[in-house]
């Protein structure tokens, strides 16, 4: 079978492992087209994976034996909370602002022949105006109310 044929059923997921092992083999050996030959990284990682398999070894260390390992640097991990809850909190006291100035409607309103008013300096004019038409003077309330509340 050729190797390109090889490949399309491989990238399909339909190979045998006999199948596999050839491709492995043919990538190792070199005898591959040009065309082909981008895909001689995949198959070398892949060939060392299985060698690190047999030789039970872990596979990174056979493919970065000469990388360092990093640690976590806690000062970093404590940016990323930092910025984290940060972010968070603003998240919230948008949320918050949002919906108090969704809620917020005029205090004070008048309505004026069946429309609404809500201009403070014409709702405290007709308050004033309302306050002065049912107002009593000092001899009404003598007259009216006060002799009521006597024996």
């Amino acid at each position: 079978m050729k190797i390109d044929d090889l490949l399309e059923k491989y990238f399909e997921g339909e190979t045998t492992c006999e199948e596999e092992r050839q491709l492995r083999r043919s990538f190792a050996t070199g005898d591959v087209p040009e065309h082909l030959a981008i895909y001689r990284p995949l198959f070398a990682c892949i060939d060392r994976e299985v060698e690190a398999a047999k030789n039970d070894k872990p596979a990174e260390s056979t493919i970065h034996a000469d990388a360092p390992k990093q640690t976590a640097r806690p000062l970093r991990r404590l940016y990323y909370f930092a910025t984290g809850v940060a972010a968070a909190l603003l998240l919230c006291i948008g949320v918050g602002k949002l919906l108090l100035s969704a809620n917020e409607t005029a205090s004070s309103y008048v309505i004026i022949d069946g429309k609404y008013y809500d201009d403070p300096r014409l709702v405290q004019a007709k308050a004033l105006e309302a306050l002065d038409n049912v107002s009593f003077t000092d001899e009404e309330l003598k007259d009216n109310i006060i002799p009521d509340l006597l024996p």
